[in-house]
């Protein structure tokens, strides 16, 4: 992230906790702690070289003034950053004007916050510098009058686009970052009031969000503030400005034709207006309109910044409008919705990320989503966060969480963002769904039904054998019409029952099927189905009977998939989510397309009401849910419901789910309904699938690939499956009502009659593995309790077994090979964990690095960071799919050194035909001596060069001068003095060549 050239950094705080935490965000943006330098007071600062200075001026406006004044006394124009608690804007401009180039807000700045002011205050110090001085510097010539004005317009505007852009970034909602960019522009131009105009979600009317004014009151103006809530194109000044395409200047306000619905502007002397229309991607996002108390021709001097606003602004408004209708959305979405930083802490959340999590939405920042995690699953959690960081996403993972000693388990979904801190979750809540999977893969369990009969003219009950099993009774138990209701579960479930048995008897009712639950004699909660028929003879009833089945596990299974089915919608078909937005005020409708899709409509410039959507509901459900409706807008209810609409074109019938957000103005009064359908039709089918399950038992056991079979408590055999024949051949006719042990006596020593013993007496699920030597083969093993028995399912693993030992004694006969040899081997997984490695490596490891490594640990057991990153990097091209080659020197005090030849190769492997890197094979052989006596020659051959350049060169000038002197003297002939002077210098050129000699002579010999 930090590609910022700061070598040192002033910090100026008067705690110490505000140093650590600027400590801790300048690590996370990668700017080393020793860049930092602390200081409480300016007066204990005593070197004057800073790139940066940030300080707490969070003090009075005469200690500020001081600060600011010493700091440039010593420090020159080094940039300043000031750290505060004070958010208002007001006060940012202030610091601007003093001379700070940004501010930070200590309670809620972030790394990234940071960063941009870091980036922001340099690059804002790098356009006022001056050139340094040089002596060969070029003087440039000075700039005309016109260019002067024109680049120091150029600086004021960029200032000007500097400051909306840091207005805007404040944690405000939609309105108020609006609000403080108009204010900006207002300050800046002198000019009085200001409008701000967002396009709606279809593009087809004008939405003003904000007004606001500068040196008069005009707060409290509702006339003027409200003339115009939204307009459409070509209406209005900011419609005539969309229109156009270009900026609109009204002059003469008073008189204008166009300004007649604005009458209430004028007692402050407006005269001229401005509509500038802004643009992104050359699509119109939005409309700013100005008031002046001046004319046009005085307002020339800003048309520069007119132009630069509808031109560059369009950006910041269209992510500003697209982060609130995003935070609509994410509010209002059943699914939990959060981002995390690379901690696990929370950073933001919706509703129902809180709800699940048992905390308001504001406990919810900075909670520890990983401390949820049981201990037990923290490391496969972990896992999941580093194959995260290599694959960006990850679906469908189910994660535990213990709240308030409450186990929940939620599905995520996530994808790390762009800045690789934070991580973005989709989730959804499967406890109770995850409670009924165990039940779900047990096709053993019989659906459990039962007959009653209530004859009324004898008052007497009758029980099956079945009924009196699902109430937990003995057959000896004879039930009476008032005892058999009282184990109807008091509440919902008895008055129900109640309720429709005497409707039966007084004939309003023929016949009913309901569901409800029961409290068994020894006091277990069932859901149960109830069928009754009622039987008359006469005109007068003779009798109520019917059947009770024991659906308590599909209730479960059906309610969890009816909630998963939801939720999967939500979180990951956004495009079957309609959206739509009525102006309760105009009666104005807007459906996105896929609400469109939904209602069987494609025509898309069909105007839209409440009446429209009304004509939808099936004639009996109208009256509801206009009910519904009210209720919500009075805010007695949040608006959560569903029904039923007819399909114009086809007539068909859907089920839509709907949830709403109601926006109110001031003085609560609802103005718009923000919210969501989406369809639910096919959720029934569900349902179906779940009672053919039922059905498919019997197929499903005959076609499992597993042995299984049944026995009852005297272990006399009910079930044997085709497998089961296939594996032990054992044909069912010749085991199906026999005594288990009788069939298998050579068993009861074995590990499997204990275990089948303990899962029939305890009844606990048992899973384990034994040898059967009646048939020379392993099995794998599950034994389950089921009513009045055990099941067993179980599967031949011989191979399996066989192959487990064959790669024993291949991996022995392996590691005795690679033992055998000096050269380093080993072996890491895709998680870089040694997972092979000869003793060679072993032991130079240890050599070098002063550790001992195991099988199963890192490979970056060394603390050296550069050390880790370096071979990490390695590592990660090799899992790539490269192989890598490479010369390494192990350096550390005190080492020996050497010099190793690595080979680095990928490790394939295939699974399913596809395949993948799942490590790396690494081997290194020592060329120490090698490079030592390459090196050596190179020695050799320097010396050489150097003896051969004096040879060339040094030698050559002595001798030149002998030479010289003798031709001389054999031309001239001196004698006497002159012959002596000659002599003389062939005698010291001779001295200078016999020096030069032996130093030659003497670097030859030098090793």
């Amino acid at each position: 992230m930090n590609n910022l050239y700061i070598q040192k950094v002033l910090v100026i705080v008067g705690v110490l906790e505000d140093y650590m935490l600027l400590k801790e965000k300048f690590e996370e943006i990668g700017i080393d702690k020793t860049q930092l330098n602390w200081y409480k007071t300016i007066g204990e600062v005593t070197s004057n070289h800073y790139d940066l200075v940030i300080c707490d001026l969070n003090l009075p406006q005469s200690n500020r003034n001081e600060i600011l004044a010493e700091i440039k006394l010593k420090l020159g124009q080094a940039p300043i950053i000031a750290l505060t608690s004070n958010s208002e804007l007001n006060f940012y401009i202030k610091l601007i004007q003093e001379g700070i180039q940004d501010v930070l807000i200590k309670e809620t700045f972030d790394k990234v916050q940071l960063y941009k002011a870091l980036r922001f205050s340099m690059n804002s110090q790098k356009l006022g510098l001056k050139p340094l001085k040089s002596e060969n510097r070029v003087e440039k010539k000075p700039l005309k009058q016109d260019e002067v004005t024109y680049k120091k317009k150029e600086n004021e505007l960029k200032e000007i686009f500097q400051r909306m852009a840091l207005a805007v970034s404040q944690p405000k909602d939609f309105g108020g970052r609006f609000e403080a960019l108009l204010k900006i522009i207002l300050v800046y131009t002198d000019l009085k009031l200001a409008e701000g105009w967002i396009m709606n979600i279809d593009n087809s009317r004008l939405n003003k969000v904000i007004s606001c004014a500068q040196n008069f009151d005009f707060g409290d103006n509702s006339d003027g503030k409200n003339v115009f809530s939204e307009v459409e194109i070509g209406v209005g000044l900011p419609g005539l400005a969309w229109e156009k395409g270009e900026i609109i200047i009204w002059e003469d306000l008073k008189n204008h034709p166009g300004f007649t619905e604005n009458k209430s502007f004028l007692k402050y002397k407006l005269k001229t207006a401005v509509a500038i229309p802004v643009y992104h991607d050359k699509f119109l996002v939005g409309v700013i309109t100005l008031f002046s108390q001046k004319k046009k021709i005085e307002l020339t001097s800003h048309f520069m910044l007119f132009e630069k606003i509808s031109l560059q602004l369009g950006a910041e408004l269209k992510r500003m409008k697209t982060e609130d209708e995003l935070k609509t959305f994410f509010d209002l979405t059943p699914n939990l919705l959060f981002i995390t930083n690379y901690k696990g802490e929370i950073k933001k959340g919706n509703l129902q990320t809180a709800k699940t999590l048992n905390c308001t939405e504001k406990d919810l920042i900075d909670k520890s989503f990983r401390k949820m995690i049981p201990q037990d699953y923290q490391a496969e959690f972990d896992q999941f966060l580093a194959n995260l960081n290599k694959t960006k996403t990850i679906e469908d993972v189910d994660v535990p969480l213990l709240i308030n000693d409450q186990l929940k388990w939620i599905n995520i979904s996530a994808t790390l963002l762009f800045s690789g801190f934070y991580i973005y979750f989709v989730g959804k809540d499967i406890t109770k769904q995850k409670g009924s999977e165990e039940l779900l893969k047990r096709t053993h369990e019989i659906v459990r039904m039962g007959t009653w009969e209530v004859n009324i003219a004898n008052n007497s009950v009758y029980w099956s054998h079945m009924t009196r099993v699902i109430h937990e009774l003995d057959d000896a138990y004879e039930p009476e019409l008032q005892t058999a209701i009282n184990f109807y579960k008091e509440g919902y479930s008895r008055d129900l029952i109640e309720e429709k048995v005497g409707k039966a008897i007084k004939g309003e009712i023929k016949h009913f099927e309901v569901d409800a639950q029961i409290v068994t004699f020894l006091g277990n909660s069932l859901w149960v189905r109830i069928h009754a028929e009622s039987e008359w003879l006469d005109g007068k009833l003779f009798r109520i009977y019917g059947s009770i089945q024991d659906i308590n596990e599909r209730k479960k299974v059906e309610e969890k998939l009816e909630d998963a089915n939801i939720r999967y919608k939500l979180a990951s078909k956004a495009a079957s989510i309609g959206i739509y937005d009525w102006n309760i005020q105009e009666n104005i409708v807007i459906w996105n397309d896929t609400m469109k899709s939904l209602y069987g409509l494609k025509e898309n410039n069909l105007r839209i009401d409440y009446q429209t959507w009304q004509n939808f509901l099936l004639p009996d459900e109208v009256e509801k849910h206009i009910k519904i409706i009210q209720e919500a807008l009075e805010d007695k209810v949040e608006y959560n419901t569903q029904y039923k609409i007819k399909l114009p074109k086809t007539g068909e019938i859907r089920i839509m789910k709907a949830m709403a957000k109601i926006l109110r103005d001031d003085a609560g009064t609802p103005i718009r309904m923000v919210g969501i359908n989406y369809d639910i039709t096919n959720e029934e089918m569900y349902k179906l699938r779940l009672e053919k399950s039922n059905r498919d038992r019997e197929d499903i056991l005959e076609s499992i690939t597993d042995g299984f079979f049944a026995v009852d408590k005297n272990w006399i055999v009910t079930y044997w499956n085709k497998a089961a024949e296939k594996i032990l051949l054992k044909c069912r006719e010749n085991i199906v009502g026999k005594n288990l042990w009788e069939v298998y006596s050579d068993a009861i020593d074995l590990k499997l009659f204990n275990e089948y013993v303990i899962s029939m007496e305890t009844r606990e699920e048992r899973k384990f593995v034994d040898y059967y030597p009646g048939m020379d083969i392993w099995l794998e093993i599950s034994s389950f309790p089921k009513e009045n028995g055990i099941a067993v399912y179980f599967k031949d693993i011989t191979s399996r077994i066989k192959h487990q030992q064959k790669l024993a004694e291949v991996q022995l006969l392996q590691e005795h090979v690679i033992n055998s040899t000096k050269d380093l081997i080993w072996a890491i997984d895709d998680q870089y964990k040694l997972i092979m490695a000869n003793k060679a490596y072993f032991d130079e490891m240890e050599r070098s690095t002063g550790h001992r490594f195991k099988l199963g640990e890192p490979f970056n057991i060394p603390s050296n960071k550069k050390y880790i990153n370096y071979w990490q990097g390695i590592f990660d091209q090799v899992l790539a799919g490269f192989q890598q080659n490479l010369t390494f020197s192990p350096k550390g005090i005190g080492l020996e050194p050497k010099t190793f030849q690595i080979g680095l190769y990928p490790i394939i492997d295939m699974v399913e035909g596809k395949k993948f890197v799942s490590g790396a094979a690494c081997f290194a052989k020592d060329i120490t001596d090698k490079v030592n006596h390459i090196a050596e020659i190179e020695m050799q051959n320097k010396k050489l060069r150097e003896i051969a350049w004096k040879q060339s060169h040094v030698v050559r000038a002595p001798v030149a001068r002998i030479m010289g002197l003798i031709n001389l003297q054999n031309s001239m002939n001196y004698s006497g003095d002159e012959l002596q002077e000659i002599l003389d210098y062939i005698m010291d050129s001779s001295k200078e060549l016999d020096r030069i000699i032996r130093d030659i002579s003497d670097r030859s010999n030098q090793k």
